[in-house]
């Protein structure tokens, strides 16, 4: 790949990369032209004169897309994360955390199965393992959770998490009973934890943080607001300095502005842009599903039937040219909340960056953000 600059360091460094395989098997200086056009040529050779080019983009917060339901369809079918996995390219997303929203057990045992049972050779985005935003979460800020199935996982079913080497994630609210212990066991086999659909106190959140927890899932929405007097989990986080916060940036869920004022206490190294997409991303308007409900997606969102957010439809792309749009910083700084950063919170070296030796999953863009094409394990993937 010659001829474009490439994202390395928190900078634009014009550099060529080599790829051998599905790595990148070396990155040698290029010489200073410039061109506006992207040209894929029919050899080996790439050239992206005048683009830019990236790690691939990780979503933490994946329900679902072109019309597939995780939570709804996993259990009957194991292909499910497949058929999201092909469709994420066009988006830049080259690995990302299948999502099981609050569901019964046998949702989330389906799940840990289907990751285990996944077929080699399948071209898309990469799941890195699943993410399970529930059952342990706050009766009181369910979202478009179901509240029947709000639970404390049995430690039987905890130890099964565990030992099945596929649960990266998991949200709870840090304030019901059992959290701390819970945050104890997860974090100490290497499982991320994050606070979310809660309404937890700062002294909440000073234990969880203290018994492991290092994220909050979509900062803003599904927990309690910010009061003055009473800071809640809002208040709580943006003063916390180490806590990385996941951010869904459409400007429905979150505000602009309040995107800017989270934008200027966390910045690029503790922001985690996600797409929370549920079935409708990359399908047309009409009536899917996520978990339990029936979501109607139209020009308002993605909704319940009484009008509750359920997901989105956000293309991850989208969400760091608004990141852009809406705070002013720059397009290298708003890369890096889908790269590096979440990369980062998993503890993953491999990915989020551009290093000889890792994996070749790159996303080309122009110089606006837009979404060139997508390269997973050294192949093209997806190509506008």
């Amino acid at each position: 790949m010659v001829g474009g600059h490439v994202v390395m360091d928190g900078d634009l460094r014009r550099v060529d990369l080599v790829l051998d395989g599905d790595r990148i098997g070396a990155i040698t200086d290029s010489p200073d032209v410039d061109s506006t056009n992207l040209q894929m040529s029919s050899g080996d050779v790439i050239d992206i004169t005048g683009a830019i080019v990236a790690p691939g983009f990780i979503d933490l917060q994946c329900n679902g897309a072109g019309g597939t339901d995780l939570t709804a369809e996993l259990a009957d079918d194991a292909t499910a994360i497949d058929r999201v996995a092909r469709i994420l390219p066009r988006f830049g997303v080259t690995s990302f955390l299948p999502t099981v929203v609050t569901s019964p057990r046998r949702v989330r045992s389906a799940a840990i199965e289907a990751m285990r049972e996944r077929a080699a050779g399948v071209i898309g985005a990469r799941p890195l393992g699943l993410h399970f935003e529930g059952p342990l979460i706050s009766r009181d800020r369910l979202g478009a959770h179901t509240g029947r199935f709000v639970a404390r996982p049995p430690a039987d079913e905890i130890a099964a998490w565990i030992d099945s080497g596929v649960v990266s994630l998991v949200t709870l609210a840090p304030e019901v009973d059992g959290a701390p212990d819970v945050i104890r066991q997860l974090t100490a086999a290497g499982i991320t934890v994050s606070a979310g659909h809660t309404a937890m106190s700062p002294e909440a959140l000073a234990e969880a943080r203290a018994a492991g927890l290092s994220y909050v899932t979509h900062l803003f929405n599904a927990m309690a607001p910010f009061d003055h007097r009473r800071p809640g989990p809002i208040g709580a986080v943006l003063a916390d300095g180490q806590l990385t916060a996941g951010l869904i940036c459409d400007g429905l869920h979150v505000d602009p502005v309040a995107v800017r004022m989270a934008w200027r206490t966390l910045g690029p190294h503790r922001t985690s842009l996600v797409s929370d997409a549920a079935a409708p991303l990359g399908a047309p308007f009409g009536t899917f599903h996520l978990g339990t409900f029936d979501v109607v997606y139209d020009e308002t969102g993605v909704r319940t039937v009484d009008g509750v957010l359920a997901g989105s439809a956000l293309e991850l792309d989208r969400a760091v040219r608004n990141l852009v749009e809406f705070t002013g910083c720059s397009l290298v700084e708003a890369l890096a909340t889908v790269t590096t950063t979440p990369a980062d919170l998993l503890g993953i070296d491999d990915r989020g960056r551009v290093a000889v030796g890792n994996h070749a999953d790159l996303t080309i863009l122009d110089r606006n953000g837009r979404l060139l094409a997508t390269i997973i394990a050294g192949r093209l993937a997806w190509r506008r």
